[in-house]
């Protein structure tokens, strides 16, 4: 069984950090898109490989960050930026 890697480029990390900031994008027709957005972040194939890679998991149309992809925007709890 081989394994490949999966770099990330500067376009996933774009999309990466607009997840963290909207909590969640959306899929449609032609893209992922963040809530309220009228232009797609990133495509549905960008978004297979960001699963792939393990930074994004996927809840019906909606794709949220996974611990990996936290990290890879630069924060590594997705609760350090709440007041408590």
């Amino acid at each position: 069984m081989t394994s490949t890697t999966i770099v990330l480029f500067p376009s996933m990390l774009k999309a990466l950090r607009l997840v963290r900031i909207h909590g969640c994008m959306v899929e449609r027709r032609d893209g992922l898109y963040h809530l309220g957005g009228n232009q797609p972040a990133c495509s549905t194939a960008m978004a297979g490989r960001m699963i792939e890679g393990g930074w994004l998991v996927k809840h019906g149309e909606r794709y949220h960050l996974t611990e990996k992809g936290w990290r890879a925007t630069g924060e590594a709890d997705p609760d350090a930026g709440q007041a408590r």
